[in-house]
């Protein structure tokens, strides 16, 4: 099959993690591994790290986007959630290298290379000024691993964040009041939501891409063991188990996903999700929300 489909958050795939890949070439096993499961184009996502890793973690990723192979997905630019997130809604995000929001501290890892979105939470002191700045350069802004009550939620959007990172995990679930249920009911906000029936419960996904059609983007959020199978993998310097279709940390807690796109069509499929609205979830419609052009990417 051609490769088809955009991924906006791939933490490593084909047994490589981004933040602690070695060299441009352990890049490229994660661009190469994508391609095979039908991904043309891609963001390597960098979680909340130590500032030194994860600017040498960017530098590499540039190497390869700035050098595109055949046989590769195309890396569209660098997705970084975190560190300005959370502590109370971090998931596997180490706690260590959680920071308040540092205008310095991003500047540093904008340097790095060509940032395309940052994951934030926008109840931390300091980051509606994060988001503005963000912005103002022509920065996607997603409000995620978040605790944010429904006036904080709105202040981010306001600010100018256009989307949210993996819907319902990692922020206040409905009927709870906050940044998921603010971003549902306004339709100037894109969704993205991890669809693989162990992030969010099928009946879950049905009812809400019924109220947000025609914006929503579906990612799997894989990690090093996705394209492999069961094992333990690296995440940044912690390891995850894979076990059963899931991936855990040590502890329990869920660590991102193994499952592919074309398996998050058929989920779609089989729950009654519009084909034209499923399959613009996993390929044009990222390509909006990051100002990429879908059809130079696979023509």
């Amino acid at each position: 099959m051609k490769p088809l489909y955009i991924e906006i958050q791939v933490n490593g795939h084909g047994g490589i993690d981004l933040l602690s890949a070695k060299s441009a070439d352990d890049v490229r096993k994660v661009s190469r591994s994508l391609y095979d499961n039908g991904v043309v184009g891609y963001l390597p996502t960098i979680i909340t790290s130590a500032l030194s890793d994860a600017v040498r973690a960017i530098k590499l990723i540039e190497e390869v986007r700035t050098n595109p192979l055949p046989g590769e997905a195309k890396i569209l630019g660098t997705h970084l959630e975190g560190p300005f997130i959370s502590v109370e809604k971090r998931g596997v995000h180490p706690i260590e290298h959680i920071v308040a929001p540092d205008l310095n501290h991003l500047k540093a890892l904008l340097k790095a290379g060509l940032i395309k979105i940052v994951t934030i939470a926008p109840e931390l002191p300091g980051a509606i000024e994060l988001i503005q700045y963000l912005v103002a350069n022509g920065i996607v802004v997603s409000l995620g691993h978040t605790n944010a009550n429904r006036e904080e939620a709105i202040a981010g959007f306001n600010a100018g964040a256009k989307t949210v990172t993996h819907l319902f995990n990692a922020m206040p679930k409905p009927p709870l009041d906050g940044t998921a249920q603010v971003a549902i009911e306004r339709d100037d906000i894109m969704i993205q939501i991890i669809v693989d029936e162990v992030h969010v419960p099928n009946e879950l996904v049905k009812s809400t891409l019924q109220k947000v059609s025609q914006r929503f983007i579906v990612t799997n959020d894989p990690i090093a063991a996705a394209g492999i199978g069961a094992g333990t993998y690296p995440f940044g310097d912690m390891q995850v188990t894979i076990e059963g279709g899931q991936a855990r940390r040590l502890d329990g807690t869920l660590a991102g996903g193994i499952g592919t796109l074309g398996q998050s069509l058929e989920i779609m499929r089989s729950i009654g999700i519009e084909r034209s609205d499923a399959l613009a979830s996993v390929t044009t419609r990222p390509c909006e929300l990051i100002g990429v052009d879908y059809q130079s990417l696979i023509n």
